[in-house]
């Protein structure tokens, strides 16, 4: 991706920011923000729908829902999903001059574009799915929308395709940083992961894409972080407890990125989708009449997990089945993001190392240990580790004196990934 955006290891062109350039980020930014707006509205009246709850948090919805309806909503979202996925590919395979609806994909284009209408119509599906209780990530539905708009921007204004690529990039930053209200996390996710650049232009276009789209997402989102897990206590045991955490989480985040590429990899395309999608969501409502907090992109886990409320036994179960329900979902062809269900697995992995650790050495929060483990665990699963950073910190509000512990796990995390990688290579090239 550097090499598309004209930078060579070692060097970093000087690239102009014009006035153009920055009317199409901030034009980008209100479009992906008013995207986020509509997607979020459409999230939170499919869950109350099938819940049949008007107000709290999801996870009580889904509690104080009966056991028949838990199954029937996920069984007819994955109805609605299936059957609308299916007839999405078909058309598209029907039309292949029409290009693909992933922002990797077309960000390595030689056209950098997406379609609108046809992202939209997959977007609408995600959050159908994700509303109705799947084990997805909401965050992929925003990120397509601004990054359609964000190509139909530099498109209208005459920007040249490099910067057209930068905005399609950029777009899908301010995505994800209307919806989660996390505007640093929104830049460092485009620069770092999307676009692998530094240049005075990229970065002039994810910052006032991500500024204008969280700002103007707060007037019906709100300013209050995703998660409110107060001031926790970060000491030396928390330190010295994320240099052991951190490799704990790089191994099962390795795992969980492996387990998901499988399942994306043999998902079923065309018309069986019609039918696995909610057969497998339907089996999914039956296992949450036991553990409903395994339903929706992660949100209802971490809620439990980062103030350290999720008991040892439920933990332990809900790590384990967390990554499952999600791999399942993805194997069935239905499609949503992994960055939440990979933070709230990483948040209930590390609540429970912290328990662990307390046992040696006590000291230091509940809260404090899961923050460790959703950073780590984040890091390896998207293999963008400042992006992880951040994200947690904007994700929480936890403060500077959380960044030593979370840095030093996500460093940790990285360095076990890479390891483990590399001895799986060595592995191969001995036989």
């Amino acid at each position: 991706m550097a090499e598309l955006l004209g930078v060579r290891a070692g060097r970093l062109p000087q690239h102009r920011v014009t006035s153009r350039l920055l009317l199409a980020a901030a034009l980008t930014g209100l479009a992906a923000g008013l995207g986020a707006v509509a997607l979020t509205v459409l999230l939170h009246a499919v869950q109350h729908l099938a819940f049949g709850y008007t107000e709290n948090t999801f996870l009580t919805g889904v509690r104080h829902a009966s056991p028949r309806r838990r199954v029937l909503a996920l069984a007819a979202g994955g109805a609605i999903a299936g059957p609308g996925w299916a007839l999405h590919r078909r058309w598209l395979r029907r039309h292949p001059d029409t290009p693909g609806i992933s922002v990797t994909g077309a960000l390595a284009a030689a056209r950098p574009r997406l379609p609108v209408l046809a992202t939209a119509v997959d977007a609408v599906l995600q959050i159908v799915a994700v509303g109705a209780g799947a084990s997805l990530g909401r965050e992929g539905a925003p990120r397509q929308i601004g990054a359609a708009l964000g190509g139909v921007a530099g498109g209208r204004l005459g920007l040249d395709e490099r910067q057209r690529r930068m905005l399609l990039a950029a777009g899908a930053g301010a995505g994800l940083a209307a919806v989660y209200n996390v505007p640093l996390g929104g830049v460092a996710f485009t620069l770092e992961l999307l676009l692998g650049t530094l240049a005075p232009d990229a970065v002039a276009a994810a910052v006032v894409s991500s500024a204008v789209a969280t700002v103007t997402g707060w007037p019906f989102l709100g300013t209050a972080p995703i998660y409110r897990v107060g001031a926790p206590s970060f000491d030396l045991a928390v330190l010295v407890a994320a240099l052991l955490i951190g490799p704990v989480a790089g191994v099962a985040g390795g795992a969980f990125r492996a387990a998901m590429t499988l399942a994306r990899t043999h998902a079923p395309a065309g018309w069986p989708v019609a039918v696995t999608v909610p057969a497998t969501f339907a089996a999914l409502g039956a296992l949450a009449i036991g553990y409903p907090a395994l339903l929706g992109n992660g949100k209802a886990l971490a809620q439990l997990a980062l103030p350290g409320a999720l008991p040892v036994g439920l933990a332990v179960a809900l790590v384990l089945l967390k990554p499952v329900a999600t791999g399942a979902c993805l194997g069935s062809g239905a499609i949503g993001g992994l960055l939440t269900p990979a933070f709230s697995t990483g948040a209930a992995l590390g609540l429970l190392a912290g328990d662990a650790w307390s046992q040696l050495w006590p000291g230091g929060s509940a809260t404090a240990y899961a923050l460790v483990g959703a950073a780590a665990m984040l890091a390896v699963t998207q293999r963008a580790p400042v992006t992880a950073v951040v994200l947690t910190l904007e994700f929480t509000h936890a403060g500077a004196a959380t960044l030593p512990a979370i840095a030093v796990a996500v460093l940790a995390a990285r360095h076990s990934e890479r390891w483990a990688r590399a001895a799986v290579l060595a592995r191969r090239q001995v036989r």
